[in-house]
């Protein structure tokens, strides 16, 4: 038994491929046992096991094997995390009786071991089996344990690193999504300030200019009429600097909450009656901040794209989940590959981010309507 063991263990540390080492330790469980081969099964999503490597090797000739959950002397090993043998098993699955190699009518003689995690239940089963009727001993059984719980070792090894590289992957995306949502907010804010703030300003300084020359000409009445433009042009001013400080930070959403905070941002939106119909209710303050942006964004998309004179903000609490809507009364549009040129990208990772869904509604002519809903806490 050492040595067998010993050799298992150099094959679960040394070979990089976990199908390759599968196939390697199926290998060695059925000399060790003088048995005819060996089956190794992984645990799939459901509870179901499924067939990853063999010995002798199988060439597959479509789908893996698939046993399902508690069926049969494996799936029984599986789900009770304890070893199953049978003198004379006959397997009902066609496939499950190929891999075997049995004709009609043929039985076998079969140990399955499960491959047991902490805490109960099996992440893999190795299943041997010998055409000549045979029973298997209490030591071939203790040392096929041992075998199956050493690859067990490598097979959640390689579980934990594939779900590990998901996660990396998922937030590498997350992360991706969030700096280009945040370059796409710098741009508009200096797309706000170049088309409206710097161009009041030059007018301003134009006015002015004219006013100072005719100032010295003695023409007070061109002057009057110079600097009633410049004061004009200067309250513009004021209004786009004021509208981009709401833009990038909202003392009403700090001081009063998301529903005033709300509010006040449809009351500066410049050509488009937007209605707010938001209930008051307390929500964590990365919840806030992150839907009053959202909100932000979508009303924005709705005076670039829309076509709109009116648009909705709804915000309202169901138990732990919180859900908010814009609604407009826009062209809308019809093609899916229209949403993403709607401005949605940094809406999703927003979203995304909170763990919630994103819901986008439209019909040509109809208008549009973003759906939120988001949990109030992750």
């Amino acid at each position: 038994m050492d040595a067998l063991i010993a050799a298992v263990a150099r094959s679960v540390t040394g070979e990089p491929a976990l199908t390759t080492m599968l196939a390697d330790v199926a290998r060695l469980l059925t000399d060790a046992l003088g048995a005819d081969g060996c089956l190794a099964f992984l645990a799939g999503d459901g509870g179901d096991l499924v067939l990853a490597a063999s010995h002798p090797w199988a060439p597959a000739t479509g789908p893996p094997l698939r046993v399902p959950e508690g069926s049969g002397i494996a799936g029984r090993a599986a789900a009770e995390g304890v070893p199953v043998y049978c003198a004379a098993d006959r397997p009902r699955h066609p496939g499950h009786r190929d891999v075997l190699g049995l004709g009609p009518g043929q039985a076998v003689s079969r140990l399955c071991v499960p491959a047991r995690v902490a805490g109960g239940g099996s992440c893999a089963v190795l299943a041997v089996h010998s055409r000549r009727r045979r029973e298997f001993s209490a030591a071939e059984v203790e040392a096929a344990q041992r075998v199956a719980d050493l690859a067990g070792l490598r097979v959640r090894a390689a579980t934990a690193l594939a779900a590990m590289r998901d996660h990396q992957e998922e937030w590498d995306a997350v992360v991706a999504g969030a700096v280009a949502a945040q370059e796409a907010e710098r741009r508009r804010v200096a797309a706000d300030l170049h088309d409206g703030l710097t161009q009041a300003i030059a007018s301003l300084t134009f006015h002015l200019s004219a006013a100072d020359v005719a100032l010295g000409d003695g023409d007070v009445g061109y002057v009057a009429e110079q600097v009633a433009a410049a004061r004009s042009l200067a309250d513009l001013a004021l209004g786009e600097t004021r509208s981009a400080i709401t833009g990038l930070h909202s003392p009403v959403l700090d001081g009063q909450g998301l529903a005033a905070g709300l509010a006040a941002m449809a009351r500066a939106v410049p050509g488009l009656r937007v209605e707010v119909e938001a209930a008051d209710f307390p929500v964590p303050h990365h919840v806030g901040t992150s839907l009053f942006r959202i909100a932000q964004e979508a009303v924005q998309n709705v005076v670039k794209h829309a076509g709109a004179g009116r648009a909705v903000i709804r915000l309202a609490k169901h138990g732990h989940m919180v859900m908010l809507s814009v609604t407009d009364d826009g062209c809308g549009f019809d093609a899916p590959g229209r949403a993403s040129s709607y401005g949605l990208r940094g809406m999703a990772e927003r979203v995304h981010l909170l763990g919630g869904r994103l819901r986008i509604g439209s019909h040509p002519g109809r208008g549009t309507t973003v759906e939120v809903t988001v949990p109030t806490a992750l």
